[in-house]
């Protein structure tokens, strides 16, 4: 089993961050009417501006008329502009996606797909997600808005953060057409051809990848939705020593994490942190913990860990529910985004977009 936390008993007493503020990008209900499919927020900085995308479906989550929407924010997340659609109106779905500033570029890459087609089984009997026709697309913004750059991968989708490699490729971490783990490795600077990487997961439901990298190793933290440790979940991992090209076997690791994405990224001083859902004594596939874990530089763990947010409190005996975060540093602030449940029974993932900032100082 895998050290990921070098002390788990840590989880036991988790403090927030001394300075932390909490903003709301969408509130679903109030702009849409109703409790809707909202999911994936990604956050950047562009052009002094916060951008913030996510996934929105009127319908049935993974259906056709998922939509890829944007909005803006001038005043460091307080307020947000109307979203509106990255893409152009299509026969087909694009969901939530993630952004990469490249020189004096803002692109964002995500899925397209044709809805979901029958659920596929494992050698050991695990049923995953089919996601028909999926291909990664490209989107770059220009001085008249976003241009489709087409489809430069297939069979992935892109959820973690974009990371730079030390051989000059892009690495992105998220998951196949079947809903198992995988990465996209670029052809260098060249954005719009990706190769894909499927770490064997030999039969388990190891999905939904983060990243961090470091010299030639890439180390992947992977949702695992398959084997439990006593009452809980464990996060999966994977190592690279040859920039991704091949993983060692997965395995599990000691970090509790219930079954939903994480985040994988680093700081300016070098330090990794994963931003995860702690899986909870007596409910493990519970969402309502939000952590920040912080590592120290040239590792692959986590050693201090911060409450980031835990959902409200409800008649049903449960909290609200948070989950797939995704993380970026902006002028010494670590900006959270993640999905916050919108109301007590409206249904699986109809949720807000939420904000959460945090003073990088109150994490030394």
């Amino acid at each position: 089993m895998y050290e990921l936390i070098k002390d788990p008993s840590v989880l036991t007493f988790v403090k927030r961050p001394a300075s932390i503020e909490y903003h709301r990008i969408f509130d679903t209900i109030n702009e849409t009417g109703g409790p809707h499919f909202l999911h994936g927020v990604a956050i950047e900085q562009w052009q002094g501006k916060l951008a913030a995308c996510f996934a929105l479906n009127m319908a049935l989550e993974n259906s056709i008329t998922e939509q890829l929407m944007i909005t803006w924010s001038e005043d460091g997340g307080r307020s947000w502009s109307n979203p509106e659609s990255i893409t152009e109106p299509a026969p087909y779905a694009n969901s939530h996606s993630v952004f990469l500033p490249l020189k004096d570029e803002l692109w964002c890459f995500g899925p397209r797909f044709m809805g979901l087609g029958e659920r596929p089984q494992t050698k050991k009997g695990h049923f995953g997600i089919h996601f028909v026709d999926l291909h990664t697309e490209a989107w770059k913004l220009t001085d008249t808005g976003w241009q489709s750059m087409g489809i430069v991968a297939d069979g992935f989708w892109p959820l973690s953060a974009p990371v730079k490699l030390d051989n000059g490729s892009w690495m992105l971490a998220g998951c196949s057409t079947m809903w198992m783990a995988a990465i996209a490795i670029s052809r260098g600077d060249d954005l719009t051809h990706w190769d894909i990487v499927l770490p064997d997961t030999d039969g388990e439901v190891f999905t939904e990848a983060g990243a961090w990298a470091d010299g030639s190793k890439v180390f992947l933290v992977l949702r695992n939705g398959t084997l439990r440790s006593g009452d809980k979940y464990h996060a999966a991992v994977a190592l690279s020593e040859d920039f991704g090209k091949t993983f060692a076997p997965c395995e599990l690791s000691n970090l509790p994490m219930c079954t939903t994405k994480p985040f994988c990224g680093r700081l300016s001083d070098g330090r990794p942190f994963l931003v995860f859902n702690q899986s909870i004594d007596g409910a493990p596939h519970d969402r309502s913990r939000l952590l920040l874990g912080v590592g120290k530089k040239g590792s692959f763990q986590i050693d201090k860990v911060y409450l980031i947010d835990e959902g409200q409190p409800i008649p049903a005996g449960r909290r609200l529910m948070l989950s797939y975060p995704y993380a970026r540093e902006f002028d010494g602030k670590l900006y959270i985004t993640y999905s916050n449940e919108s109301a007590p029974n409206v249904g699986p993932n109809n949720n807000d977009a939420m904000l959460a900032i945090v003073d990088i100082d109150s994490l030394n």
